[in-house]
């Protein structure tokens, strides 16, 4: 009871700093704890729709009894669809999971899709689709506003499809058993969990630096070492528990709240974000244990009298850079002998970028010493004299209170630079062939389609102003001059022209047309149908339906306008990494802004007694803030550069080992967040010359002294 006492009763900035230390301790349980509840709902999610993208074979090896699929994208409205079409004999082998496959001319469209497609003119959605039989369960949907619908075929008409196959397997695997996606979703939790538990470690460290005096003055007045022991103990474990039960409750009080974030356009499920009472148990026993250790620590190292103060630390050796130089060894093997490494890709690549991030950190106090020993040679005014000296004495204190901010800055720079992989729609910048009302269909290889049966199928559509078509010998694909003409508003002069980049002219840049040696289209099979229409969104959509029901039209191609095609460029998991790794940007840079307000605030709590001496013999009050400013400035320029370079390398290895995709600039949110830490440097600076002037002006202090 008297080692509780010690811990209650005490003055208001005692209970100030207590408040603190359990509400660091909160926020990084309450993160851990969001994270592994939004790793869990995406898997789940992925795991619950993955039978949309079912593994097929090719169709050369079927049978009367087998399934046939085609996985396709359609598009309402601006909203994209996911299509299967389906072939599947009563007798079929492959069946789809908890549901009859639809018959020919049926279909069954998820919750979300068949409230659209209610409210929708027929001629504009339903018709595309046939006679609705059924609703998709919502336990095969990956969200509530998942849009998806299953349209039976015969196996003629799906086999007519591009992306037709035999099923092979409609197993569920995350993330559509891709194992690179697998990968990235690893180690993006990794890269959030190392600034999260750098959070509470922090946290802890603002108690244990707080408290030092006083227990040094309960040795004084003869307090054995034992009792000291017991009062950081109760303290360090009490916060802890404290902390940690908020965290606990905080993540179930915005569990629900999180379900309403979309990823990839759709909201999550309140059920998939749920964490085992296992996960929840480690987390907080993890912080508790941690924190005691750390208060065990602190009070082993505790004087026997209230002047004794650790002014010195060890001189930080070069061999602290080894972790960090393994991890780049690592990544440059794993990018040179991929194809020879005797265990999965994700085991070394999850290690180096592990060595890399706890490297940096372990290397950091090194590098912190480098510089402070340059700024000590340099250092003229008296600010920056008691900067340099705490810099060059203790290296390692002088990089705690940064390494939550040089963590968060090398992440910050991995996510953006990653998400820059994705195909954008700035890649796409070569003059168009096609108008803004004009929307394009691609007629299947083995069709024999003629223009006057294509025209005679849209007379009925309204809102279509004029129908064209290219060709194809099999080499080339080839448009009419007059075409041309009409297309690209008389930009093209020649009489027939050689299309660049497809039928929407995705290319990085030139013409959408060149001129051609060829004499003649005669002969040729229609290669895409060009509508265009009054530019009205009802009349785009009635042609788009009017194309997917035309026979001989490839729909698993898709029937697009340009605009919806560079628009809607990546694929889904690669819309739904940028997305979360746009999302770990933000959360990224507020973990930064509380573990450098903390660690800032913590340094000086340690120095109380000497800015309290210095205050007392005269020293000015911007005096304080100016050595916290180089205090804080000195450690994070000696690292910040390093961190950038470091944070884009592992990007690159990252992506170019997982797949075939590049880096390009990086996400505009980079330099948002790289200028939000910038002001959080400066903010952190403010608050602790406040909170420092406070500590040293306080009444307990100057009594001490």
């Amino acid at each position: 009871m008297g080692a509780l006492r010690l811990l209650i009763f005490g003055t208001r900035g005692n209970w100030v700093r207590l408040a603190g230390i359990v509400a660091g301790v909160a926020i990084g349980v309450l993160l851990a704890l969001l994270l592994v509840a939004g790793a869990n709902a995406l898997e789940t999610r992925d795991i619950r729709s993955s039978w949309l993208q079912p593994a097929v074979n090719e169709l050369s090896t079927a049978t009367t009894d087998d399934t046939i699929a085609a996985r396709s994208d359609d598009i309402f409205v601006g909203e994209k669809i996911d299509r299967l079409d389906i072939a599947a004999p009563a007798h079929a082998g492959a069946v789809l999971p908890d549901m009859e496959a639809p018959t020919p001319g049926t279909f069954m469209a998820s919750p979300a899709l068949t409230e659209i497609i209610t409210g929708a003119p027929a001629a504009q959605l339903q018709e595309r689709y046939g006679e609705q039989v059924g609703i998709i369960p919502e336990s095969l949907l990956a969200s509530p506003d998942s849009l998806v619908v299953v349209v039976g075929g015969t196996p003629e008409e799906v086999s007519a499809l591009s992306s037709a196959g035999v099923v092979d397997s409609l197993d569920r695997r995350a993330y559509g058993g891709n194992q690179n996606y697998q990968t990235l979703a690893l180690v993006g939790a990794l890269a959030i969990l190392i600034p999260a538990f750098l959070l509470v470690a922090v946290s802890t460290t603002l108690g244990s630096a707080a408290r030092a005096e006083r227990w040094q003055t309960l040795r004084t007045i003869g307090a054995s070492r034992k009792l000291v022991q017991r009062v950081a103990l109760a303290e360090a474990a009490g916060t802890a528990i404290l902390g940690a039960a908020l965290g606990v409750g905080g993540f179930f009080a915005l569990r629900p709240l999180l379900a309403f974030l979309p990823v990839a356009g759709e909201r999550l499920v309140a059920n998939d974000l749920a964490v085992s009472s296992t996960v929840i148990v480690i987390v907080t026993v993890a912080v508790v244990i941690g924190a005691v250790l750390a208060g065990a620590r602190s009070s082993r190292r505790t004087g026997s009298s209230a002047t004794s103060q650790t002014v010195f630390e060890e001189t930080p050796s070069f061999a602290r850079v080894i972790p960090l130089l393994a991890g780049l060894g690592l990544f440059l093997l794993v990018n040179s002998f991929a194809g020879q490494i005797p265990v999965p890709l994700a085991v070394p690549i999850v290690a180096s970028f592990a060595l890399i991030a706890i490297g940096l950190l372990i290397a950091g106090p090194y590098f912190t010493w480098l510089t402070g020993t340059w700024f000590a040679r340099l250092a003229q005014t008296g600010s920056a004299v008691i900067a340099s000296r705490r810099i060059v004495r203790t290296p390692r204190a002088g990089f705690r209170s940064v390494a939550g901010l040089v963590a968060a800055t090398f992440v910050i720079t991995v996510f953006a630079f990653s998400s820059s992989a994705g195909v954008s729609a700035r890649a796409f910048i070569s003059d168009p062939l096609l108008p803004q009302d004009a929307i394009a269909a691609n007629v299947s290889r083995g069709a024999d389609i003629a223009a006057s049966s294509v025209e005679n199928h849209l007379s009925g559509v309204s809102g279509i102003t004029s129908v064209h078509f290219t060709y194809t010998n099999g080499e080339g694909v080839y448009i009419a001059g007059d075409d041309a003409q009409i297309l690209t508003s008389d930009a093209f002069a020649g009489d027939i022209g050689e299309l660049v980049g497809g039928i929407y002219s995705l290319t990085p840049s030139g013409p959408a047309l060149l001129e051609t040696t060829v004499s003649s289209l005669d002969g040729m099979r229609i290669s895409d149908i060009v509508v265009r229409t009054d530019g009205r969104a009802s009349s785009i959509e009635e042609t788009r339906t009017a194309l997917l029901t035309l026979e001989g039209v490839d729909h698993s191609a898709g029937v697009w306008t340009r605009a919806e095609v560079v628009a809607e460029p990546d694929t889904d998991l690669a819309t739904q990494f940028t997305e979360i790794g746009r999302l770990a940007i933000v959360i990224v840079t507020l973990l930064a802004a509380a573990a450098l307000a903390m660690a800032t605030i913590a340094a000086l709590y340690e120095r109380k007694r000497t800015f309290s001496s210095l205050h007392l013999l005269g020293m000015p009050r911007n005096t304080l803030t100016k050595v916290v400013a180089w205090e804080t400035l000195v450690p994070l320029l000696s690292i910040l550069a390093p961190t950038v370079i470091l944070g884009w390398f592992t990007a690159y290895m990252l992506i170019t080992n997982l797949s075939e995709r590049s880096l390009s600039w990086p996400d505009s949110l980079l330099v948002v967040a790289l200028a939000a830490t910038g002001l959080m440097v400066a903010a952190s600076v403010v608050l602790a010359a406040r909170v420092g002037n406070a500590i040293t002006r306080s009444p307990e202090s100057t009594r001490r002294e």
